[in-house]
């Protein structure tokens, strides 16, 4: 692949998705490409190695432990003395197979159901991660880098709870303001992490906790931000969306350099509620989705199910059940619509679904 791409002339490699971002690596590597840091890639991709790059660089990190043994990681967490614990795949993405443990039981079903399985990016769970669990909601940073330096193209609440059975699911995620008391200490934390995982070219999409001692990784992709980034009502809260500051620092770095190291304050507030299922089953009707026409800030549906599709029970955080967008200068009318609407989608009140019309 290096030697077809360096025929067509090609001078930059950057990963589309997750899945990408160990082989971008590879070939920059093999093309000559100085990017990002090739001695750190794996830390770009594995879980506990990226964790353990940020404390060897003296950030606040959660402890963990990784294994495919079930005691050991009891044994361990024992030694923490809090629970529950979060069991997870160490290559994995989109939440999957996230579990919640408090006993030593649910550590086997965990290490049972994840060691020996193949993920969704098609990667062999040869062992588990587990962390000791950082309450509270989710925050995402999205930035792009050029040179080293650092640009925060924009900064998310997300609110999510957990799925029935295992797993998580979002309920929202919510554009943030400068206004947010721990907005700069976000963006500080962010830019440390992406320079120790050696991100020093590219977009990323950073995932962290905000704990008593500050913010603590959980994870980044060193990509764009997936599923949720319909260019619409991207556009009007942000003068440059992720997508276009990573264009511009890729084919326009003169004007990319203007702007680096800045963090963009949005024009206008967006929400953007997550619509998730309780049970498996088809689409029999959607007529509930015309209460979402009384709802003023609503400005757009997408990857929603029409009717005869077949929907899954949400245990993960890839955006199968799609995604309601709300907008408004007023940030009352929109937390008040933003609610509306997931109540809406927690009393399963868009859809009606035959769980025996299922192939």
């Amino acid at each position: 692949m290096a030697a077809h791409l360096r025929d067509l002339g090609v001078e930059i490699v950057i990963a589309g998705a997750e899945s990408g971002v160990l082989f971008a690596d590879e070939l920059c590597a093999h093309l000559g490409i100085d990017w990002n840091t090739a001695t750190s890639s794996r830390a770009r991709r594995d879980k506990f190695e990226m964790i353990e790059q940020l404390r060897r660089s003296g950030l606040p990190v959660v402890e963990q432990v990784r294994s495919a043994d079930a005691d050991e990681i009891h044994r361990w967490a024992r030694g923490q003395r809090e629970w529950p614990i979060v069991v997870k795949p160490v290559m994995s993405t989109s939440s999957e197979d996230v579990f919640f443990c408090r006993d030593v039981s649910q550590i086997r079903e965990a290490v049972d159901t994840i060691v020996g399985k193949r993920n969704f990016l098609d990667v062999l769970n040869v062992d588990v991660l587990a962390q000791t669990y950082l309450d509270g909601p989710i925050y995402v940073v999205n930035s792009v880098s050029s040179g080293g330096v650092h640009s925060t193209s924009d900064v998310w609440q997300f609110d999510f709870e957990r799925a029935p059975g295992k797993g998580i699911r979002m309920l929202q995620h919510t554009l943030l303001s400068r206004s947010f008391e721990k907005f700069d200490e976000l963006i500080a934390y962010n830019n440390a992490a992406l320079t120790a995982l050696g991100i020093r070219n590219g977009p990323s999409h950073t995932e962290l906790k905000l704990t008593e001692h500050g913010p603590s990784m959980i994870e980044t992709g060193a990509r764009l931000m997936g599923a949720t980034i319909e260019y619409a009502p991207f556009k009007r809260s942000l003068r440059y969306t992720q997508v276009e500051l990573a264009a511009m620092a890729l084919c326009a770095p003169a004007e990319f350099a203007a702007l680096s190291g800045s963090v963009q304050e949005p024009r206008t507030g967006l929400a953007v509620v997550w619509v998730h299922f309780d049970t498996a089953g088809r689409i029999t009707r959607d007529d509930g989705l015309a209460q979402l026409a009384e709802i003023s800030s609503i400005v757009g549906c997408y990857g929603l199910p029409a009717v005869g599709d077949e929907v899954g029970r949400s245990q993960d955080t890839t955006g199968r059940g799609g995604f309601i967008y709300l907008q408004s200068d007023n940030d009352l009318d929109l937390h008040r619509d933003s609610r509306r609407v997931r109540r809406l989608v927690r009393d399963q009140a868009l859809f009606d679904i035959d769980a025996r019309k299922v192939n």
